[in-house]
């Protein structure tokens, strides 16, 4: 599977679960996703798409995620969102530096996973790791796929944990 119709699909699929979902993506939506999709993603009202993005730094408080601060690309102006979750899809290469020792990484840049009960979660909480940029992982679309689905399911666990402390 195309991994832009993958993070479209699951736009359109997270977009309901949270108030607000913001997308990095590092050239416009339409050099690789169907215009379908382009529509169905902008009609979600919640969802902000920030074209020309690359995510350089995550913003922890304490022992969760409070932030991500993007880099526009063409101006080169950083700006902080309050976001607290993350998920990721940046392909086969781990080009994992901008977490600047954010997450638990090997010595190769992969992303270590199985930090907690849920087995994609990262040494961050709330911060999830799927496909090939997680160490050991078998570097396989099939896998990645298998992946997203089971992080999905970890995430929903970990927002009824975290509205469960909040309460």
């Amino acid at each position: 599977m195309n991994p832009t119709l993958a993070a479209g699909r699951a736009i359109v699929f997270l977009a309901p679960h949270v108030k607000r979902l913001h997308v990095f993506v590092r050239r416009d939506l339409s050099a690789t996703m169907s215009r379908y999709l382009i529509d169905r993603i902008s009609a979600l009202c919640n969802v902000e798409i920030h074209v020309g993005t690359d995510l350089t730094e995550l913003a922890p408080s304490g022992d969760r995620l409070a932030g991500a601060i993007v880099r526009d690309r063409a101006s080169g102006t950083s700006t902080r969102h309050e976001i607290c979750l993350l998920f990721l899809f940046i392909g086969a290469t781990p080009h994992t530096r901008w977490l600047n020792g954010s997450v638990t990484t090997d010595d190769k840049g992969f992303i270590l996973t199985d930090a907690s009960d849920s087995s994609l979660e990262t040494s961050m909480p709330g911060v999830y790791a799927i496909g090939d940029v997680r160490a050991g992982s078998t570097k396989r679309v099939a896998a990645a796929v298998g992946d997203g689905a089971v992080a999905i399911s970890q995430i929903h666990s970990y927002l009824s944990r975290l509205s469960k402390e909040v309460a």
